[in-house]
């Protein structure tokens, strides 16, 4: 009877020191690693994303990867926030701005060269179309939906993009060469063109929305946050 009470409580005392070590390190993980903290990001795009497939030779799966691969491109000049390396997998965490919860996904990262022109004068993180849907950030809008309707929405609001660079994965405008989806009013959007750095009201061939006033964060993923 002593001998088994003997292994019991070594038994305890090695759990113990097991679970003592597990959360300092847990603990001391999650305080060393970088957090990036993104309140605006551009959309992942046919052009920039072949201009990167050719730079870092990246693997590829057909036509449609992109758009619905969760992947985000990082300007270089973000790199002193972050420690995520090129084709690594990074948490991405935000708030649903309509409960507690928090909403992760898990993402493939990569960063934008610095001089491959002209993307490196991108600032903000670039997401792939379904990180955009899966944070709420835009939905599509289908032939069947009536534009009025959604205008009228008090959650989205419709926004015209040329139709340029993307594959027709939303509402097409043939006649105007655009696309049409909804983007969520919790958010402001404007245009960006990488040619000249210049921010526009209006769409182009050549500009790309850029959504504002997000509230995402981006860390590494290590051993640490394997449970979270």
């Amino acid at each position: 009877m002593d001998s088994i009470n003997l292994w019991n409580t070594l038994a305890i005392t090695l759990l113990t020191v097991i679970g003592g070590i597990w959360t300092f390190f847990k603990l001391f993980y999650k305080y060393k690693t970088k957090v990036l903290f993104i309140t605006n990001c551009q959309i992942l795009h046919k052009k920039i994303w072949e201009a990167m497939v050719a730079e870092l030779k990246i693997k590829t799966h057909g036509e449609e990867d992109f758009a619905y691969r969760p992947l985000v491109l990082l300007p270089h000049g973000l790199k002193e926030y972050s420690d995520v390396k090129n084709g690594q997998k990074a948490i991405l965490e935000s708030v649903n701005p309509k409960s507690e919860n928090n909403l992760k996904i898990i993402a493939e990262v990569y960063w934008i060269p610095k001089d491959m022109d002209p993307w490196g004068t991108i600032k903000h993180p670039v997401f792939s179309l379904i990180l955009r849907r899966y944070f709420g950030i835009e939905r599509p809008m289908y032939q069947d939906e009536d534009i009025d309707d959604v205008k009228k929405n008090p959650d989205w609001m419709p926004v015209s993009h040329s139709d340029a660079h993307l594959i027709p994965l939303n509402r097409a405008n043939k006649d105007k060469k655009e696309i049409l989806w909804a983007v969520s009013k919790s958010y402001t959007y404007r245009f960006f063109n990488p040619y000249d750095g210049s921010y526009h009201r209006q769409t182009a061939p050549d500009n790309f929305i850029e959504y504002c006033g997000l509230s995402i964060i981006l860390r590494k993923r290590t051993l640490a946050h394997e449970n979270d």
